[in-house]
């Protein structure tokens, strides 16, 4: 598990929203995404969530030396992001993106304390994070089938001021597409120095259940999830979704970096459910349990491979409410 995963996950999301707005057989690229997000949209424009995650235990590790034990008290995030096209024609759509993260830790209760503090204290730790891209999509056609395109210059930082570039591009093939089935293959490479795998496979499967309200929505790795409307202004997701916190830790110690960044992976199972207010706002309520996969602190731009420090933690529940506004959603109509 790498940091470039989180990178993963947003271009998944980015090629994703345009795959599937293209459902329909009949109809145009712009038409038939117009159709989707008069529904629920993939990607929303302007979007506030919070989080927090109970009670669990962990142990941790430094320099693959048993370091510290005991409770993460609760952990609580808040995201706000911007995701605008500012540019679209029939092949090419370009999007400016803006994310404001905020992650906060309680620990309590803390056992065999080395005399080196880098992350974990007794107490509340809060970290601030930002991430700015422009992405661009295009749309083509490869052996006679849809593909799209699709590349991302990322940057990050934190309070203390800008840390990384990044980037990324990805194709994906369109290689069924029916009234009631979508399938896609495709691949992303990261222009990263730091990651350990630059290269990942994708795939998509999108299956209407004939006869029932259900379906299926699947992309490998971001979410596994059985979704159905309930009424015409809600719908519910049941299944796991892939994610995670990245941010940037700085250490105010001689024997150690300045910059040191910290990966957290995890797998979100249980349910979400969206329920729309009006035609510009979307409610959002997801909860369920959590396992966390991977817990990694990495000297900034080096491998996470060469991590110092890792911790494991117990699975626990958790829960998330979300907002969303589309000042646009009345001149699509």
């Amino acid at each position: 598990m790498t940091k470039s995963q989180y990178l993963f996950i947003f271009s998944i999301t980015l090629l994703s929203n345009q795959i599937f707005s293209q459902e329909k057989d009949s109809g145009t690229i712009q038409e038939a995404t117009k159709q989707i997000k008069a529904e629920f949209p993939r990607t929303r424009i302007l979007n506030f969530e919070y989080g927090q995650s109970l009670s669990r235990d962990f142990k941790s590790e430094l320099f693959d030396e048993d370091f510290q034990e005991g409770e993460i008290k609760n952990q609580k995030t808040f995201n706000a992001s911007l995701n605008l096209p500012f540019y679209y024609t029939k092949k090419i759509v370009l999007t400016a993106s803006a994310n404001y993260a905020f992650n906060e830790f309680e620990f309590q209760d803390l056992k065999n304390t080395s005399t080196t503090t880098i992350f974990e204290q007794n107490g509340i730790v809060g970290f601030h994070n930002f991430r700015g891209a422009v992405s661009g999509t295009y749309f083509s056609q490869l052996f006679g089938k849809p593909v799209i395109y699709n590349a991302s210059v990322i940057v990050d930082g934190n309070d203390n001021g800008f840390e990384r570039l990044k980037g990324l591009v990805g194709a994906s093939l369109i290689m069924k597409r029916t009234e009631r089935t979508t399938i896609t293959l495709g691949a992303i490479a990261f222009l990263d120095p730091t990651t350990q795998i630059p290269f990942f496979p994708t795939f998509t499967y999108k299956h209407n259940f004939k006869n029932s309200p259900w379906e299926f929505d699947f992309i490998l790795p971001q979410r596994l999830l059985f979704r159905r409307y309930i009424g015409e202004d809600s719908r519910l997701s049941l299944g796991s979704t892939f994610g995670g916190n990245g941010f940037y830790v700085n250490v105010n110690d001689p024997n150690f970096p300045d910059v040191f960044e910290y990966s957290q992976l995890e797998i979100n199972s249980g349910l979400i459910y969206e329920y729309r207010l009006s035609d510009y706002t979307i409610t959002t309520f997801k909860g369920g349990i959590t396992n966390f996969i991977s817990n990694r602190l990495t000297e900034k731009g080096e491998p996470t491979g060469d991590y110092i420090y890792s911790n494991e933690q117990d699975p626990t529940g958790y829960f998330n409410v979300g907002f969303s506004i589309d000042p646009f959603a009345g001149k699509k109509k």
